[in-house]
């Protein structure tokens, strides 16, 4: 992450984890934030984007989860990483199975797959203006977990349509590793 934008992150976070000396360098910053009763966290990797990707650039993963554990710093961690690994790039509307075959994430018996969603959250839409990177903007991507059936619903009947079923199911902004598979 580039000094301002990393100024911007140490100076609004709760708190930093550095990640093992891999390259690029990834932190993990938490944002605490309360949504009516409720205190919330938001877990923003810095520095997927000093390397260039083999596509777009730009992406920062934010899960959403009620208390930051380890084993979600370290799988955005991995997601960091795997663009510059694999030659490739994340973006809006990509799916990430966990293995082949996938297996799930986070003591769920069913979610196993991350899904890549720009941010729905409106004052998380406005990072891209207040952050850059070689004076582009940052783009942000919110990581939600799936189930092998979800992903291969989002596969065959395509981006809208998963939003179209998150939106009937009521999909929670906050992650709840126990939710039932809506498909």
């Amino acid at each position: 992450m580039n000094p301002p934008a990393r100024s911007y992150a140490e100076k609004r976070s709760t708190s930093l984890t550095n990640c093992f000396p891999l390259v690029p360098h990834v932190d993990v910053y938490i944002f605490q934030r309360k949504r009516g009763d409720q205190i919330v966290y938001s877990l923003v990797t810095g520095g997927m984007s000093d390397l260039e990707m083999t596509l777009p650039r730009r992406a920062v993963d934010v899960p959403r989860r009620v208390e930051p554990r380890e084993e979600y710093i370290s799988t955005l961690r991995w997601v960091a990483h795997f663009p510059h690994g694999s030659k490739s790039w994340l973006g809006h509307g990509h799916t990430m199975p966990n293995g082949n075959p996938p297996a799930p994430f986070w003591g769920s018996t069913i979610l196993d797959t991350l899904f890549f969603l720009p941010p729905i959250v409106t004052r998380d839409q406005t990072f891209p203006g207040l952050l850059q990177l070689d004076g582009r903007p940052v783009h942000f991507l919110w990581l939600v977990p799936l189930t092998t059936p979800e992903c291969n619903f989002k596969l065959e009947s395509g981006f809208e349509a998963m939003l179209d079923l998150f939106q009937r199911r009521k999909h929670p902004h906050v992650f709840d590793p126990n939710r039932p598979s809506y498909v």
